[in-house]
């Protein structure tokens, strides 16, 4: 049986092949030797935590090596992705960037 993690992990990828087939888990992920849990084509890199706990806090040292992870020259998106006991799950952008994410897609979405 595969452990709660694997499984909230391989949700968000199978999800994001609707878009990028070759999606997958990160080999070695949380190692040191790869970044981020889910590897993608897309513009995004992701952070998945499972918490064992109602109350989920982001934990700012997780974010800010997520962020820091994404080299300079790339245009990624830092997505940290927590589930709760509740199987509640929810992804965590900094404000501006989801801001400019709504903006674009109510404007493609009201042209016209």
């Amino acid at each position: 049986m595969k452990p709660d993690w694997v499984k909230f992990e391989e949700h968000i990828i199978e999800v994001l092949k609707s878009i990028d087939p070759y999606c997958s888990r990160t080999p070695g992920s949380g190692n040191g030797g790869c970044k981020s849990d889910v590897k993608t084509c897309l513009p995004l890199q992701i952070e998945a935590k499972l918490r064992k706990t109602k109350n989920i806090t982001i934990n700012m040292d997780v974010w800010d090596k997520l962020k820091g992870e994404i080299p300079f020259h790339c245009d990624k998106l830092p997505v940290y992705c927590l589930e709760q006991k509740d199987k509640r799950r929810f992804a965590v952008l900094d404000l501006d960037s989801f801001l400019e994410l709504f903006i674009d897609y109510w404007k493609l979405k009201n042209e016209g």
